[in-house]
């Protein structure tokens, strides 16, 4: 009798089927893309669906402001992180890959835990406590996707590839808080933790199926080895991180350029916890229509934000957008603020809104062109994160401030606090010589 004997082929997750993220730029800008869209849900959550909520609740600018500025607070301790990737990493599977993966599904566990708690809107704490776990594993993942652009992107890509993961971050605020601000009309917070961490670990199942470069592990458990840019860059002491990041403060440039990127997100702070109290409270709105407009704007801000700030950074020079975008906030807050008395609808509040957003959106883009030109990439993680910490300090602290500044002055005080700051934010990056040498740094006339 013959026998035969049928092969049945086993599935290799190992094998090099799918192109490693370096040596396909549309994998790679795939990746990133859906990595800040992840991170913008957690933003939507923490930025406009909730602080619209608790305004719609009774909650004071005070409170509100607390809430945002507590859940915010993982983002200015970014430098932790990037100090940890830069120090320790899992190289067969590259140099970001596998701390991204651990943030993913840290993020997906809390979002199922935030379902099964189900905090109520008088439950401030706990839901600030929620959201800054959320924040926490949005900006570790944010380190390691940031330290992963700086590794792998080439330079001429930069600044198109920035417009797009803010544009996809943007995107993913919007997203979110729209979803979530239809669900807690009702106070369906269950059902709208449980609807986000599914599309989570849907997509980061998509991002576990690329390598950062070839012949890496897919997964611990299969086969390859740690590519030689991997074992190069990866640092086996603590020191060397620590000098280069010591050497980059000492520049006189570099802490004034950071001093005027923390004030530049001033208008943000504003938009993060004034703007729904605002709204809601002054102006009659709903919690829902508040989240609607924020997100509508924040869609129109992440289409524009694709593909904008790279035109104009090639005509205009990095400087002269720079400059025109914070002299833009300043405008508009001061307007805001000289009118805010004699509104007799929600009209003004609501086209200062989408300026300040779109033209901040823009300002942030074009700000992190310049922080990533200074960044070195054998210490990318580290560094960058410093640059991005000051920032988001500067933004946690001030949105925490703004309803001291409303209760003590009202809200034309602090749309006049918004002019300052933003002019001072100006004058700090002058000072630093931002975009001073367009064609040094690759900015195209």
């Amino acid at each position: 009798m013959t026998q035969y004997v049928v092969e049945i082929p086993t599935a290799n997750v190992g094998n090099n089927h799918i192109p490693a993220m370096s040596e396909n730029r549309y994998l790679r800008a795939t990746a990133i893309i859906l990595l800040y869209f992840m991170q913008g849900i957690v933003a939507g959550l923490s930025l406009i669906a909730i602080p619209a909520w608790l305004a719609a609740r009774g909650a004071s600018p005070i409170e509100v402001g607390g809430f945002v500025g507590t859940a915010m607070l993982p983002w200015s301790l970014k430098l932790f992180s990037g100090l940890l990737m830069d120090r320790f990493t899992y190289q067969p599977m590259g140099r970001r890959r596998s701390w991204i993966l651990v943030a993913q599904a840290s993020m997906m566990l809390t979002l199922f835990g935030f379902a099964i708690a189900a905090p109520s809107a008088s439950q401030i704490v706990l839901l600030a406590g929620f959201c800054f776990t959320l924040n926490l594993c949005a900006a570790f993942n944010d380190v390691a996707v940031d330290g992963m652009t700086v590794d792998l992107v080439p330079e001429e890509d930069r600044t198109t590839i920035n417009g797009f993961m803010f544009g996809s971050q943007t995107l993913g605020v919007s997203a979110a808080g729209f979803i979530a601000g239809q669900l807690l009309v009702d106070d369906k917070i269950s059902a709208m933790a449980i609807l986000f961490g599914v599309f989570v670990g849907i997509a980061s199942l998509f991002i576990s199926l690329l390598r950062e470069r070839p012949g890496e592990r897919l997964f611990p458990w299969t086969s390859g080895q740690p590519s030689a840019e991997c074992t190069t860059r990866q640092h086996a002491a603590w020191l060397p991180i620590l000098k280069g990041i010591f050497q980059s403060l000492l520049s006189p440039s570099i802490l004034l350029f950071l001093t005027g990127f923390g004030l530049a997100t001033v208008t943000f702070s504003f938009s993060d916890s004034v703007a729904p109290t605002l709204a809601v409270q002054q102006l009659g709105w709903g919690s829902d229509d508040y989240s609607n407009y924020a997100s509508v704007v924040g869609l129109v801000a992440a289409i524009a934000g694709a593909t904008m700030p790279t035109f104009l950074v090639r005509w205009a020079g990095l400087r002269m957008t720079m400059s025109t975008l914070f002299l833009i906030l300043a405008i508009a807050a001061m307007i805001a603020g000289a009118t805010f008395e004699n509104w007799e609808s929600s009209t003004i509040f609501a086209t200062i809104f989408a300026v300040q957003y779109v033209t901040s959106l823009f300002l942030s883009i074009t700000l992190i062109v310049w922080a990533m030109r200074l960044c070195n990439p054998a210490i990318a993680a580290s560094l960058f994160a410093l640059f991005m910490a000051v920032p988001n300090l500067a933004r946690s602290s001030m949105s925490g401030s703004f309803g001291w500044v409303v209760e003590g002055g009202g809200y034309a005080a602090a749309y006049y606090a918004v002019a300052a700051l933003s002019l001072a934010g100006l004058f700090f990056c002058l000072l630093a010589k931002v975009g001073a040498s367009d064609q040094e740094y690759g900015a195209e006339k």
